[in-house]
C-alpha cells in the first residue's frame, strides 16, 4: 500500500518558506534585507549600474521607490558609492562575500543526500508543471 502524500503545493510552499527563511537569516545577520542583497548582487554581476538600471532589473521584486530608498541606505551605510555608476565599497564587498559564502554553505546543506540525477529529475518535473500551468 502506498503512503498517502500531501498535495505538491504543500511541499513547494514548505521548501520555499524554508529557503527564504534561511537566506533571510543570513541577510539579517549582515544587516541586509533581501532587496539590499539583490542590489549588491546585481552590481557584482554587471558593472556600470545606475539607479534606473538597478530598479528596472529588480522591478519584479520591488518598487522603484523602495529600490532607490535601499540604495540610498546602502550608500549611507558605506556599502555602496555613487559616482555616475553605483559600485560596492570595500565594506560592501566584504559584506557581499561573507553573505555569499554563508549562502553557498546553506545551499550545500539543502542539497545533502540528493544526487545530481535526483536534482535534475526534480527540476525537469517542476519545468513540466510550469509549462502545464502557463
Amino acid at each position: 500500500m502506498s503512503e498517502k502524500k500531501l498535495p505538491i503545493g504543500y511541499y513547494l510552499k514548505k521548501v520555499d518558506n524554508l529557503i527564504s527563511d534561511g537566506i533571510n537569516r543570513i541577510h539579517m545577520e549582515a544587516g541586509l534585507t533581501r532587496t539590499d542583497w539583490q542590489i549588491l548582487n546585481s552590481i557584482i554581476e554587471s558593472e556600470n549600474r545606475n539607479r534606473e538600471l538597478i530598479a528596472n532589473l529588480l522591478s519584479e521584486f520591488e518598487t522603484s521607490e523602495n529600490i532607490n530608498n535601499a540604495i540610498t541606505r546602502l550608500i549611507n551605510n558605506d556599502l555602496l558609492k555613487e559616482a555616475g555608476s553605483i559600485t560596492l565599497t570595500d565594506a560592501g564587498n566584504k559584506v557581499f562575500k561573507s553573505c555569499l559564502e554563508k549562502q553557498l554553505l546553506f545551499r550545500q546543506k539543502s542539497m545533502e543526500g540528493i544526487s545530481d540525477q535526483e536534482y535534475l529529475q526534480l527540476i525537469s518535473t517542476l519545468e513540466k508543471i510550469i509549462e502545464n500551468i502557463k
